[in-house]
């Protein structure tokens, strides 16, 4: 009898790659649904409970904290279980978590607390299904198709911080912040169904003789080794860091200082995400016209300069100009320096090179995000935007440690990004 499951034939177009598009599809939803809670959780805060800086700063830690918890241990785990169940799982246990929320609203027990706890064990299950989704990619898409494959992923991304902010501002202003999670648990929902029709062989594991921590040193050791990839690892570390301390006080300058009604701040946020879409789709053309390093470094320079930008905007559409600049370079920085990692690990690992690359990544984020709440108590709302911006910028100061690299990428983009995403 033939077995149910199949490996996808490495000369099929990605287009008819069945089980990659499951794949896009539920990450597509659940994207979506989660940019609706990134906007709305906050707005829980600050418009229901009524939260200043520090305490806005406070609940991002709480959501970016399970990173630095459970980041390497994850990436073992992913590492030992077939990645589609880890996928399955946290997507139906994030939809639980989160629909505490309007449930605690409706029985009038819902706090600050509450809110931070909702916010830390939904991003221990996030840590899990976005360690697995990334090392799932190339069990389901064949190396050739790699480079495409990311950019349909980026171009998700874009697409859904273009409608989930819109969605989310329109939902607050109508049904209240908390029931407006509700499309976020619906969301997970969705995709837990994608991912449940998912038929693909996975990659036989070996029997496991290392402990725990023998398994994350070696993914510390194949992350850090390579010059290549421990700076664009520090890049990306230093900016999220800075990025994070910008969001702890973006959505409080938004409503208290700049008075944007919720329905006019999602729309905003979602014409400027209409920059990230375009980034996501011109990545790999600026990579291979400028050069990758270049490319990055003036990436990430130019995402500074878009949240620098939105402390001196005094109008919405100032406001959308900024957020488009920004996202438009992030995406490009994106679509360039993920696929470095599959190129330079082998694929056995990928479960724990991605957890030590989240963890040290996103184990700057509840820092930033401590250090945004803090200073826009101290210093004012506007003051801390404009230095997270100049912070934000500098983080292209690491890519010049990477420029001095002998790896053929920066000599050769195109043997690890591929031809430009062609039918994504």
């Amino acid at each position: 009898m033939r077995s149910a499951k199949r490996s996808p034939p490495s000369n099929r177009k990605l287009r008819r790659n069945r089980p990659f598009w499951l794949l896009w599809a539920g990450h597509t939803v659940s994207l979506a649904g989660s940019q609706v809670t990134v906007v709305a959780l906050p707005l829980v805060a600050a418009l229901t409970l009524g939260a200043d800086a520090w305490e806005m700063g406070v609940l991002l830690a709480f959501g970016r904290a399970p990173y630095l918890v459970v980041g390497l241990p994850a990436g073992v785990w992913v590492d030992r279980l077939p990645r589609r169940v880890v996928l399955l799982g946290g997507s139906l246990g994030q939809a639980l978590v989160l629909g505490m929320v309007p449930l605690a609203a409706a029985m009038g027990i819902l706090s600050l607390t509450l809110l931070c706890a909702v916010a830390f064990l939904a991003g221990v299950l996030a840590v899990f299904t976005d360690i697995a989704g990334l090392a799932f990619v190339p069990v389901v898409v064949p190396p050739e198709q790699l480079s495409s494959a990311q950019g349909a992923l980026e171009v998700s991304q874009s697409g859904a911080q273009v409608a989930g902010p819109s969605i989310a501002g329109w939902l607050v202003q109508v049904l209240s912040a908390p029931l407006a999670l509700l499309a976020d648990v619906a969301s997970f929902l969705f995709s837990a169904a994608m991912f449940g029709a998912i038929r693909v062989g996975e990659p036989e594991r070996a029997a496991v003789r290392d402990s725990m921590w023998r398994q994350i040193a070696g993914g510390a050791k194949a992350v850090f080794r390579p010059r290549l990839l421990r700076y664009v690892t520090l890049c990306t570390a230093t900016h999220i860091l800075f990025h994070n301390a910008f969001t702890a006080v973006f959505l409080l300058y938004l409503t208290r200082d700049l008075a944007l009604a919720p329905s006019v701040l999602g729309t905003a946020l979602a014409v400027g995400a209409v920059g990230g879409v375009l980034g996501s789709v011109a990545g790999t053309r600026l990579g291979t016209w400028l050069g990758a390093t270049p490319a990055m470094a003036v990436a990430i320079v130019l995402t500074g300069v878009g949240i620098g930008l939105v402390a001196l905007a005094d109008n919405v559409v100032l406001v959308a100009g900024a957020q488009a600049l920004m996202w438009f370079a992030l995406q490009v920085y994106n679509v360039l320096q993920v696929p470095v990692r599959y190129a330079l690990t082998p694929a056995k690992i990928h479960g724990s090179v991605n957890a030590t690359i989240r963890t040290t990544v996103w184990g700057t984020a509840p820092i930033g995000a401590l250090v945004g709440g803090l200073l826009g108590a101290v210093v004012g709302l506007r003051m801390t935007l404009l230095l997270a911006g100049i912070g934000a910028a500098t983080s292209a100061l690491w890519l010049l440690g990477a420029a001095r690299s002998t790896v053929s990428y920066w000599d050769d983009p195109e043997s690890v990004i591929g031809r430009s995403p062609k039918g994504c």
